[in-house]
């Protein structure tokens, strides 16, 4: 094999394993109307991923309704339509992989399955989470 061709494969190699990550989150968490909530959702890598964006979805038996959306690269930092006000992206935590989501003031209707996904330029991964409501 040509050097050339080593030189050119070792650095995209580098790149592609890098930036391969997991997702996880918990299983379920609960919160209690009126309080704050977090919806746990941590990154493999404990470092942010390039160009990172962050989705964070509840997945409804008809459709799936945009929660929050986060894009590194533009610092877009946008709450869907339904939850304008009460969503924070836990930012201070990026730099150990920390993409969790605090959901203020939680409703009885808030509860269900909610899924992060975090994508960069050459990975995606997620995660989901169900949402309980302590009473309901």
């Amino acid at each position: 094999m040509p050097p050339w061709v080593h030189l050119w494969t070792l650095p995209h190699l580098g790149l592609l394993l890098s930036e391969s990550f997991e997702v996880s989150s918990s299983p379920t968490v609960t919160g209690i109307v009126g309080q704050d909530v977090v919806l746990p959702c941590q990154i493999s890598t404990g470092t942010q991923p390039n160009n990172m964006e962050v989705q964070w979805r509840k997945i409804i038996q008809t459709h799936v309704e945009t929660v929050h959306e986060y894009r590194a690269q533009t610092g877009q930092d946008v709450p869907g339509q339904e939850y304008q006000g009460r969503t924070v992206l836990l930012k201070d935590g990026f730099t150990s992989g920390n993409v969790s989501l605090k959901l203020k003031n939680v409703r009885p209707a808030d509860r269900g399955m909610y899924s992060c996904i975090v994508k960069s330029n050459e990975w995606s991964a997620d995660a989901a989470t169900e949402l309980k409501i302590a009473g309901w």
